[in-house]
């Protein structure tokens, strides 16, 4: 497969054809076109990469909803009082843009309360009792080498995120954090269930880490959202653990058509753009997400389309991608808990 990739990734940097000419040279089958043998096995294969990462992500959403239980009980007034008690107001600032946070690492999590909403002695108090969610946040980051940080934000646009980081450089003043998504997916509107969440399609992260999806969960006090605490996987790490480390061949779809992840040579078969890192420039003061150059659903080739189109919304299994007069079958097996799926080419 990395051969033939390969001679694909050849053939695109010598020979640059017209679009019409480009489309005309390219189809798509439902047939099948290798040993049936070969297939099945190439099929389970698939299947058990597919649920493995599965159980992976499956095991972060639990995770995250059994942070929401614990930061509801930091809610409770016996433990309010307990924590405030053994907090450390010492350890704040009020920033000269209005915002609190905490200027050293402590080893700690960073602190940020934009100022959005008013910071006062309410909101301080908050801040204070639920900094035992420090040593949760530790917890999560060395029992899931795939998360790169994990948080609380409330509300008030109050952040706790661990590890620390300067959030002074990184984040806006004012900055209305309910309005992202991986806050507001855990509302009421969203999500009826009250359980965990993916926010599943790629977005940048605010905090500075790329390319990210997040498992979140509400927290409710008396029917009230108080706030939702969230676990970060980067773009880099499922495609370092999953991509890179198994084939040149495979690849990770959302519902929608957006790439997740894929193998630099396979972007190339379907006629995608490079996968880059986001180049922060800039705050981000709303949500980003990937651009329509990395969705299959609408890719410029036609071939390209209509075999996402079998896969992604007619739940085939297999279909036949047919370039330049070579044939590679494509196979694809769902990754549920996040409404993926897994796509491998063969030869």
């Amino acid at each position: 497969m990395s051969r033939r990739l390969s001679e694909c990734h050849a053939m695109r940097l010598t020979h640059t054809l017209p679009l019409v000419l480009l489309s005309s040279l390219l189809c798509v089958s439902c047939r099948p076109t290798g040993d049936p043998a070969s297939e099945a096995a190439a099929q389970a294969e698939l299947k058990d990469t597919a649920e493995r990462i599965n159980g992976d992500l499956v095991r972060i959403r639990q995770q995250v909803e059994e942070l929401a239980e614990s930061t509801v009980l930091l809610y409770q007034p016996e433990a309010i009082a307990k924590n405030l008690e053994h907090a450390d107001p010492s350890r704040y600032a009020v920033h000269r843009n209005g915002v609190l946070y905490k200027p050293k690492d402590d080893g700690n999590s960073a602190v940020f309360v934009s100022g959005c909403v008013p910071v006062d002695d309410a909101l301080k108090r908050i801040v204070y009792f639920t900094e035992p969610l420090d040593t949760a946040f530790k917890q999560v980051t060395a029992r899931f080498p795939e998360v790169v940080q994990v948080y609380y934000n409330d509300r008030n646009s109050y952040n706790r995120i661990y590890p620390f980081f300067d959030v002074i450089s990184q984040y806006e003043a004012r900055m209305d954090i309910p309005s992202y998504n991986f806050y507001y997916l855990a509302d009421a509107s969203h999500n009826h269930g009250r359980g965990g969440v993916w926010v599943d399609e790629p977005y940048v992260d605010p905090a500075g880490r790329g390319w990210m999806v997040s498992a979140i969960a509400p927290v409710y006090v008396d029917g009230r959202l108080e706030g939702v605490p969230g676990i970060d996987v980067t773009i880099n790490a499922i495609t370092d653990r999953y991509i890179k480390s198994r084939a040149t061949s495979l690849a990770i779809v959302a519902a929608n058509g957006i790439v997740v992840s894929i193998h630099e040579q396979l972007a190339i078969l379907f006629s995608l753009p490079p996968l880059e890192n986001h180049q922060y420039l800039e705050t981000i003061r709303m949500d980003t997400f990937r651009t329509d150059d990395y969705n299959l659903l609408k890719c410029r080739t036609p071939a390209v389309r209509e075999m996402a189109e079998r896969i992604l919304n007619g739940k085939e299994r297999r279909a036949v991608l047919i370039k330049d007069g070579e044939s590679f079958e494509v196979l694809a097996e769902p990754i549920a808990d996040v409404n993926w799926t897994l796509i491998k080419v063969l030869d």
